[in-house]
């Protein structure tokens, strides 16, 4: 396999990975919720059901909005041993070690990269707070480093209302190893994670 192809397949597995953080969420209010403070041009993507990617240089923050509940994200974006089913590329992910609110995670990606097939592997070292927070570390994989977050933030039509929807955020920094083209491998990435918050849409929209 080509230098260029294992860039290109390495940073769209990668952005897979980020898949395992979650932070708090918080509460939802008229007018000050996250999504009124964000620029009109994201607020107008977002409520157009689009994901939005900001960022550069191994330090990004995703964001999509979806009608559901906390409670649907949470089971969608712990759900590491159906994540095949739902996340593309990705076909075979388990749970090798669990030790109370710690797991470690193994997923297998498999791609087409310019008519080449190629396969990846990572695990990482995962440490949960029931439907508050998850943190995770990659500890075997081609990156320097790569570790993220993700915010769950209720949104409701009006103040007293019942939240509707979630802002899900997600904040990822990621490092390739020496060597690496950095421009490609960061470009692909970004677009990677576009197509990952798609993908967690869809499924919990299917699940609500």
């Amino acid at each position: 396999m080509s230098r260029l192809f294992r860039i290109i397949i390495l940073a769209g597995y990668f952005s897979t990975l980020s898949l395992l953080t979650i932070a708090p969420a918080s509460k939802a209010g008229l007018f000050n919720s996250a999504v009124d403070q964000l620029p009109t041009e994201e607020r107008v993507t977002l409520r157009n059901g689009q994901p939005i990617v900001t960022g550069g240089n191994g330090k990004y923050t995703a964001k999509v909005l979806i009608s559901t509940s906390a409670d649907t994200v949470w089971s969608v974006l712990t759900d590491y041993s159906n994540t095949p089913k739902f996340i593309p590329n990705v076909v075979s992910s388990k749970v090798i070690m669990v030790n109370g609110n710690r797991k470690v995670v193994e997923q297998v990606d498999v791609r087409q990269v310019f008519f080449v097939t190629a396969r990846s592997r990572i695990r990482s070292a995962i440490t949960e707070t029931a439907k508050t927070r998850i943190d995770f570390q990659a500890i075997e994989g081609d990156l320097k480093s790569l570790k993220g977050y993700w915010i769950l933030e209720p949104i409701a039509p009006y103040r007293g209302a019942k939240a509707s929807q979630m802002l899900i955020t997600q904040v990822v920094e990621v490092q390739p190893k020496a060597g690496t083209p950095s421009d490609i491998f960061y470009n692909v990435f970004k677009d990677s994670l576009g197509k990952l918050m798609s993908a967690i849409k869809k499924e919990t929209e299917r699940r609500s």
